[in-house]
């Protein structure tokens, strides 16, 4: 027996925000496309192809699928429900009436499926064709319900549209169907509330908790950049409010709200396997990281693997530069992920901040190590850092990065420091100074190479040593350091032997 509520269009959600541009992209797909709605938990997926449907009717079919249905014979037997609640007899020819309990044969359902889609679409009625929508489309792994999907859309008539919502990006050919523009992809940076959305959204909501409260706007945009247009974020924020006190402490408030916590723990975090687990609360200690970073933190390799599963999972994962060599994870994610960071034993944590402070030094990136050293409070090595003269003069060059970190450090602490007084002394006497944009990507960038820059190309395609490279320029290794650093950055590398495959190939 067939659980009818999976066939269910959920309804419109109280105080929901009509998304008019994303309806609109969806008014523009036609009969033959696939629309692939693809975002972590709590993106509003499911919310959007319901407003869809119930503001745009039209015939369509909706399957919610589970785990159950990641069985190839559950699989097509709902899809077939489905599609019959829109059109009784689609499919029909594929259930042999005299033997209900037997197994369904997928090439043949798809076929039949096919063919009489394919009558429906005589005389090119695609202007009308059936919306199919596959809800929660992340649960479907089995190959063999994969193979006969990527058949089903390989010859999808104009009469039907697939519309998938998913966590993950599934196997579906997903490159060649791009490149042949029967793809339509909404991911997350579609999906996020705009600010004028999450005031619209605000105003909804808390015109009953706080009717007449002056600041909306501001706050509204200050949650909005705070949750960085995550709906599930905003709605959770939302629930907690209950006066404009209320409001205020949670703009400033630093620490995760604990109803977040708990979403993400519920939705996300609880159900990975404990390598990736791990793999996400020591990669989001430092602000930003790439896969040698990593696989220093985790004396183990592999991470630029573990990076794009978390890609294809679209996990809170942020591109810092076209390259995708530099990531940072969603911030009320990265907070999350910190808080489970502290529920792993003290050694093992220290040990990852450690590695990770040798790495970004050893790489020239003194102004991530600050930072780490600064949101660790690992003070101590905060003093061996700026301590180092070289050190110290590379960050009074960086004043509009290095004023706001200055002013977290403890005052008893800067006191305490010769190096930080100096410092900060010297920042005090340059111009004002601004806080830059925590989102700031670190420095990668598609400018062509400064003259220096590619010499010391050159003199690593000839195999020199840092040592050997520093004394033919007469530099001194930090320099050196700062330089190869930069051009990494610029040819969207990590390591000599990748700069090496970029210099070949140019």
């Amino acid at each position: 027996m067939l659980l009818k509520t999976r066939f269910y269009l959920p309804p419109l959600r109280r105080n929901g925000v009509i998304r008019e541009g994303l309806l609109q992209q969806l008014d523009d797909s036609r009969g033959g496309d696939l629309i692939l709605v693809s975002a972590p938990a709590g993106y509003g997926k499911s919310t959007l192809l319901s407003q869809w449907l119930h503001t745009r009717p039209h015939s369509f079919a909706w399957l919610t699928l589970g785990q159950e249905h990641n069985v190839e014979d559950v699989f097509w037997r709902y899809t077939l429900s489905s599609i019959q609640q829109a059109q009784p007899d689609l499919g029909a020819g594929a259930l042999k009436p005299d033997q209900p309990g037997a197994t369904l044969d997928s090439q043949a359902v798809v076929v039949t499926l096919l063919n009489d889609l394919d009558k429906l679409s005589e005389g090119d009625h695609s202007n009308s064709a059936i919306s199919l929508v596959f809800d929660d489309f992340h649960y479907i792994d089995n190959p063999s319900i994969l193979e006969g999907f990527n058949l089903f859309l390989d010859h999808l008539p104009s009469s039907v549209r697939v519309l998938i919502t998913t966590r993950d990006y599934p196997q579906l050919k997903l490159a060649k169907r791009r490149a042949s523009g029967q793809l339509i992809e909404l991911g997350s940076s579609a999906l996020r509330f705009s600010e004028q959305e999450a005031v619209a959204f605000f105003q909804r909501v808390l015109a009953q908790s706080m009717p007449g409260y002056d600041n909306l706007d501001s706050v509204a945009q200050q949650f909005c950049e705070k949750a960085e247009g995550w709906v599930a974020g905003l709605q959770l924020i939302a629930l907690s409010l209950k006066n404009p006190d209320d409001a205020q402490k949670l703009v400033s408030q630093r620490d995760l709200h604990k109803h977040i916590a708990d979403y993400l723990f519920e939705e996300v975090y609880q159900g990975l396997p404990a390598e990736t687990q791990s793999f996400l609360w020591v990669t989001a200690l430092p602000g930003r990281f790439c896969a040698a970073l990593c696989n220093r933190m985790r004396q183990a390799e592999k991470s630029a693997e573990f990076i794009r599963q978390l890609e294809q999972s679209d996990l809170f994962l942020v591109p810092l530069d076209n390259h995708r060599t530099w990531f940072r994870y969603h911030d009320l994610f990265r907070q999350f992920l910190l808080q489970r960071a502290l529920l792993a034993e003290q050694k093992q944590r220290d040990r990852c901040v450690e590695l990770a402070l040798d790495w970004l030094q050893e790489q020239g990136y003194y102004q991530e190590a600050l930072a780490l050293c600064i949101e660790q409070q690992r003070w101590q090595d905060l003093e061996t850092l700026i301590a180092d003269p070289y050190v110290h003069e590379t960050l009074l060059q960086q004043p509009g990065t290095l004023h706001p970190w200055l002013q977290i450090i403890p005052e008893d602490i800067r006191a305490a420091s010769k190096s930080l007084r100096s410092l900060t002394g010297q920042q005090h006497r340059s111009r004002p100074l601004h806080k830059p944009d925590e989102h700031q990507p670190v420095p990668v960038s598609e400018h062509p190479l400064t003259q220096r820059e590619a010499k010391v190309l050159q003199l690593i395609g000839e195999g020199l040593s840092n040592k050997a490279i520093a004394d033919q320029l007469h530099i001194s290794l930090n320099t050196l350091k700062v330089h190869i650093r930069n051009l990494y950055g610029k040819l969207g590398v990590e390591n000599r032997s990748q700069a090496l495959l970029k210099l070949q190939s140019r």
